[in-house]
């Protein structure tokens, strides 16, 4: 009984094992066949896409008739070119080399020929505006010059000159007027000076009194500055603005330095005027 028994459990794992081999054999043909019959229907009637870029139309068309595809022309793809003649393929939609099936259709753009551009007129434009009008255009700036204007922060020239044909990406310099700097100057001492006279002098100048504020000062004239900023020896340039304080004697108290007014002629009531120093 014991060897009936282990003849029967050897047949069962012998039937087991015979059962796994079968089963690997079937998967290896499968997997065979499928990779096969794979490559046979897709692979065995696809093609690389020709390079049509360069050939004229005819040309285009004559080679993807030889090769089973249908080439088709979509103006809305034409363009300008440099290094592609006027009617020649310059654009395809299936890059050279892809896989494409046969019969595909396979769409190309034609070359313009090179952009005709001309350099913008852009006198009495600013440098901002003249960069923008470049990239529209299809130029790109060159150098820039600056030249003292009054007017200032305009173009004023270009080189090459408004109107003149150019290629694509050609450098257009400029020049740029721009308002002159203003001239600095060493502020004076106005201490003692009259208003009017002070203010008259650093007019003309270009140096503007812009605040002026009155004090009184035992001793000193009507008019005369007694403080100043900026401080004598500081640099001040054309239209910066000082300030100044100027003595005003007040009312009922005789200046010093007034000449003296005969008791006579001057009524008790009456306030003397502030005299200039001498």
């Amino acid at each position: 009984r014991q060897g009936e028994r282990a003849f029967q459990r050897f047949m069962r794992v012998r039937g087991c094992i015979g059962n796994l081999v079968y089963l690997g054999v079937l998967t290896i043909i499968f997997a065979f066949s499928s990779y096969f019959w794979f490559t046979y229907f897709v692979h065995g009637k696809s093609i690389e896409t020709p390079k049509l870029i360069g050939r004229t139309i005819s040309e285009a068309k004559a080679l993807g008739s030889d090769v089973g595809l249908v080439v088709l022309v979509d103006n809305s793809k034409d363009r300008h070119a440099d290094k592609v003649p006027v009617g020649s393929v310059v654009w395809q939609n299936r890059a050279p080399g892809d896989s494409i099936k046969r019969r595909t259709r396979l769409y190309v753009g034609q070359s313009l020929g090179p952009l005709v551009l001309s350099v913008p007129d852009l006198t009495g434009q600013s440098a901002r505006t003249a960069v923008l009008r470049f990239g529209q255009r299809n130029l790109k700036l060159g150098d820039v010059s600056y030249v003292e204007d009054p007017a200032g922060k305009n173009v004023v020239g270009e080189d090459p000159p408004a109107g003149t044909v150019v290629q694509g990406q050609t450098p257009v310099s400029l020049l740029v007027a721009y308002p002159p700097l203003p001239r600095e100057f060493v502020m004076p001492d106005l201490i003692d000076h009259q208003l009017d006279e002070a203010r008259h002098a650093l007019e003309n100048h270009r140096i503007n009194v812009s605040n002026v504020r009155f004090e009184s000062y035992p001793g000193i004239a009507d008019g005369r500055i007694i403080r100043q900023f900026p401080l004598p020896g500081f640099p001040v340039s054309q239209g910066e603005s000082i300030s100044l304080v100027v003595s005003k004697a007040d009312a009922g108290v005789p200046d010093a330095n007034a000449p003296p007014v005969p008791a006579a002629e001057a009524p008790a009531t009456q306030t003397v005027p502030a005299g200039p120093k001498t």
